[in-house]
């Protein structure tokens, strides 16, 4: 049972005593489809209503008295009397206002460490304001916030696609006519810039790299390449020049194809040198961008790139939260402690929807054994959530909102369920290859398949891939022939493929962590040891990208993992991260090279040994073998909802 695996835990962490709010779907059963249709017409209603609350005169309101006091209860009863009016479904309305406002004043204080950041890093603002995204300021940004990758560069993105928008109002007023334009034209450049900016690049980074005692092998690799291009200058400086002289629709992915071009073309298809291609872009264009950018940023308020909320309104409609009073909107028997009391007695509840001049309508709320579990461990329902469905089914979606502590919201059923297929066998450290989703899409350093409940979901997420394939084929064929019913029938179509493959990643998501909990439970692991992988597919086409879209890689995953096994264990498992370089391609028997050319994913040779190899367990030995960095034990569970 549950109690019991946590009462074997010996430590307890901070994070874990927090109480965390979850979101679960919950039946609503009606008495006929008739009921159905009209239950759902009238929860629409409530949508509508509290989407015409939110315009954009309530929400600046909303932004400043957020910024007098940020307390809910405050908020909600401050906007109401602002606004001149407080329905009931007001509370709803602003409930979700005030989520909204708070993400805004959070993201106004990144964009403004941003800004700050670009301010005392101009090599990096000019990236910025070329290519709309900086390598080297997305990981200083994402270490400093504690955010992933892909969060960092959305910001970076937005920011950049907001300062377009203000740059352009300006220049309407003549004040800045020489900004730049975000994948817009580049201002025009002789071949003797681009031979300058190159000269000028190599110059920084060999003066910079001299105060340095001992250089890093990516230290010397980047030097190097620059000094090749230099050397290469006759064949390199004219596709640079082309480049900037030339409109392009994503400056980041041309430049990405116009570095892989010139390493063709050089003679070296296998360097990297977009790094090295992207520095000489910036020194050629520094002194232009640096004319008119910082009067730019100097003038600009935080408020023009951060834009207000609900300023898209086709977006879809917000739920309605059940926290009105019972006689309006939605009713329901007793408050949040009657509620938690009936599922623990009953298993259900029952929620009115009454409309003036008509007939009060009830639907029974039916509870999944798995929130019952919930309860039972101590969970408390908070609210209910209700939203509109669409046709064909007309089916509205309940959720329930539970708070509790972490523990209540645990269950090892399926930990348990994978532990007797996994072979018997002590191994204290762990490591962990992963790939895309297929058999090997994890693999240890110890003998452990995946389960085949796992295989079934990656099976079925590989086949969808092929019938959007065809999908895709055949909506183009239909579009070209102007057939328009065909072209929304295979239109819609795509869409509900793209539906089940999303729920089919997010089911293999959730199951992922416990199969990998039952591994280290099953060999009483002391450390679990990961790749520190930065997979961004953005810009790749192909086998690659699908490889990295489809490989588990999130390090919420392996957090969950890890805290499952712990309680499972009693002790706490170390989880470390070790540096992702040449462990698929080194032998972890003889040291030596493994060949992994086209054809040579799975199984390789080893161009020094000559034996066949696994090249995913040989990546988890030699994973498991290298010395790792811990990470905090504070990174799971999340606080948020």
């Amino acid at each position: 049972m549950v109690t019991q695996t946590t009462s074997k835990t010996t430590t307890s962490h901070p994070a874990i005593l927090d109480k965390v709010m979850r979101s679960y779907q919950v039946v609503l059963k009606c008495d006929s489809q008739k009921q159905r249709e009209e239950i759902n017409q009238r929860i629409r209603k409530h949508e509508e209503r509290q989407h015409h609350l939110l315009t954009q005169e309530v929400v600046k309101t909303a932004v400043e008295i957020y910024r007098a006091n940020p307390n809910e209860r405050y908020f909600v009863r401050k906007v109401g009397k602002a606004v001149g009016m407080n329905p009931n479904i007001a509370e709803s309305a602003f409930h979700w206002l005030q989520i909204a406002v708070k993400g805004k004043i959070d993201k106004e204080q990144k964009v403004q460490s941003l800004l700050n950041f670009l301010h005392n890093n101009p090599q990096q603002l000019v990236e910025w304001m070329i290519f709309g995204r900086s390598p080297y300021t997305e990981s200083c940004m994402g270490k400093r916030w504690k955010w992933q990758r892909r969060p960092t560069i959305n910001i970076l993105t937005s920011s950049r696609h907001q300062l377009d928008s203000y740059s352009r109002k300006k220049e309407r007023d003549y004040l800045f006519a020489n900004s730049l334009v975000f994948n817009g034209a580049l201002p025009t450049y002789t071949q003797q810039d681009v031979v300058q900016g190159l000269d000028d690049a190599l110059d920084y980074q060999t003066n910079a790299f001299a105060k340095i005692s001992s250089l890093t092998d990516n230290q010397k690799a980047f030097l190097n390449k620059l000094k090749m291009l230099k050397n290469e200058q006759q064949i390199v400086i004219p596709f640079v020049t082309s480049w900037i002289n030339s409109y392009q629709t994503s400056r980041w992915k041309s430049l990405k194809k116009l570095a892989k071009e010139l390493a063709e073309i050089i003679g070296k298809p296998t360097r990297k040198l977009l790094s090295v291609v992207r520095q000489v872009v910036v020194f050629t264009l520094f002194d232009h961008v640096m004319q008119s950018v910082p009067q730019l940023l100097q003038g600009l308020r935080i408020n023009n790139l951060v834009p207000l909320p609900f300023k898209r309104k086709n977006k879809g409609r917000l739920p309605v939260k059940t926290m009105m009073k019972k006689d309006y909107v939605i009713t329901r028997e007793g408050n949040a402690e009657e509620l938690t009391r009936q599922a623990k007695k009953q298993g259900t509840t029952t929620l009115g929807f009454p409309q003036m001049g008509k007939k009060k309508l009830s639907a029974q709320v039916l509870f999944p054994p798995k929130v019952l579990e919930y309860i039972d461990n101590g969970a408390e329902i908070k609210i209910f959530q209700v939203s509109s469905g669409g046709a064909p089914s007309f089916k509205p979606r309940v959720d329930v909102v539970l708070e509790g502590a972490h523990d209540c919201f645990r269950s090892s059923k399926l930990l348990h369920s994978y532990l007797p297929k996994i072979p018997k066998g002590r191994k204290q450290v762990i490591g962990l290859d992963i790939n895309r989703l297929g058999e090997f899409m994890v693999t240890f350093n110890t003998p452990s398949s995946v389960p085949n409940d796992l295989m079934k979901l990656a099976e079925r997420y590989n086949h969808l891939e092929k019938v959007m394939k065809d999908l895709n084929f055949g909506f183009l064929r239909k579009r070209k022939e102007y057939d328009i019913l065909g072209s929304c029938k295979l239109k819609g179509e795509l869409n509900r493929v793209y539906k089940r493959r999303h729920r089919l990643l997010r089911e293999i998501t959730r199951r992922l962590p416990h199969f990998l909990a039952a591994v280290m439970v099953k060999k009483k692991c002391q450390t679990l040891k990961i790749e520190d992988l930065v997979a961004d597919p953005a810009g790749t086409k192909g086998a690659l990208a699908k490889a990295i879209y489809t490989m588990p890689d999130n390090l919420h995953i392996y957090k969950k993992a890890v805290w499952l096994a712990s309680l499972e264990l009693g002790y706490d498992i170390q989880l470390e991260s070790v540096p992702p370089y040449h462990t698929s391609s080194k032998h972890y028997g003889c040291g030596g090279t493994i060949a992994r050319d086209k054809g040579h994913h799975d199984f390789a040779p080893c161009k020094k040994c000559g034996h066949k190899v696994n090249t995913h367990e040989n990546a988890a030995l030699n994973i498991s073998s290298l010395k790792g960095t811990p990470l905090p034990y504070n990174l799971f569970p999340s606080s948020h909802v």
